[in-house]
């Protein structure tokens, strides 16, 4: 008979999970890691890992077996299958949040009129929290109030990978990028909205997902300092995003590289009329601006200076203004200088 829980600790190697597995004769429905041997054992299996080498491998281990954090407490860290999640989380059996007919995670918000002429797409950024809203971090909860009338809102969750599947294709998700793209493709469909009245939009991780899914679905985006690297949390911050071990099929230089170089091979009368808000204060702006370099042409890149950026994480807080301003500017149709430009 398959357990529903099968339990590991700090001393449980990949080559465990995998026995205890055949042993089970399938996966359980829950994986529960003892944390009592770690330094801090109150700490979830995420934040260990960071620096417990033992404690990484079985992340990785169990990400790829499609399983996701959703709860930590004293001494344990808890994870449940791909599959589970959606009967276990609250938001999902209340109904606030729906699921799409190949299992993505959304939330769709009409505006007040009830008619529907244009949408934007919220792409999640990073949160690190041991529990299932991390894949749905809220972005720019107050948004409606900003966009024109008639305007509707669909906010995508990023369920995958450790922190985020960063909107792309993981090991267990080979497929998620499409998915994401199908759930996109049917709303704009059901709604009858012409794909120019569409504008992605996204911060980090979040902005990952517009740049990527604006490139490859034809889309308008605004992608606000979008991680399309995984090189400096590999090598600055430890593997932050959890990126370095396999969890993903390819990284991301390679995926923006390829794509980017593709986008600016098509002959195109007109430029993307999209927009990426950055800084060049922030870690990301290097890396970023050698990636998209074939569409220096074809973008609008927005460079804020604002002095309270000192780094990546301060880039969307301090650029608000210029987020909403691009986002409504595509929406109502107008354009933006081509090329990079300077901003407060």
């Amino acid at each position: 008979m398959i357990q529903n829980i099968l339990w590991l600790t700090l001393d449980s190697s990949p080559d465990d999970i995998a026995a205890m597995v055949a042993d089970n004769e399938g996966l359980p429905r829950y994986f529960r890691v003892d944390t009592s041997l770690a330094a801090n054992p109150d700490q979830d299996l995420m934040k260990l890992a960071l620096k417990n080498r033992t404690a990484k491998d079985l992340l990785v281990q169990l990400t790829n077996l499609g399983f996701s954090l959703y709860y930590n407490a004293a001494d344990e860290s808890r994870f449940i299958r791909h599959d589970r999640i959606i009967h276990h989380w609250p938001a999902v059996k209340d109904g606030t949040f729906k699921v799409s007919d190949d299992g993505i995670v959304h939330q769709f918000e009409l505006p007040e009129s009830g008619r529907i002429d244009q949408l934007v797409v919220i792409l999640s950024p990073i949160n690190s929290k041991p529990r299932l809203i991390r894949y749905f971090r809220p972005s720019f909860a107050t948004l409606m109030k900003y966009i024109p009338r008639n305007t509707a809102i669909l906010r995508i969750a990023d369920v995958g990978g450790v922190k985020g599947a960063f909107y792309l294709d993981t090991r267990f998700m080979p497929d998620n990028s499409s998915k994401i793209r199908r759930l996109i493709q049917s709303t704009v469909n059901e709604q009858s909205i012409d794909a120019d009245n569409v504008v992605l939009f996204g911060a980090s991780k979040g902005g990952t997902g517009a740049l990527y899914h604006g490139l490859t679905g034809g889309w308008k985006f605004v992608a606000v300092d979008p991680i399309i690297s995984d090189s400096w949390y590999e090598q600055y911050e430890n593997d932050y995003h959890f990126t370095a071990d396999g969890v993903f099929l390819r990284s991301k230089q390679e995926i923006f590289a390829e794509l980017i170089g593709q986008v600016a091979a098509e002959p195109r009368g007109d430029s993307l009329n999209s927009v990426i808000v950055t800084s060049s204060r922030s870690p990301q702006y290097p890396i970023t601006s050698e990636i998209i370099y074939p569409l220096r042409n074809d973008l609008s890149v927005l460079d804020s200076g604002n002095p309270n950026i000192l780094k990546h994480p301060d880039v969307a807080p301090s650029t608000i203004y210029a987020q909403v301003m691009a986002i409504n500017t595509l929406l109502l149709g107008f354009g933006f200088p081509l090329g990079e430009s300077a901003i407060p």
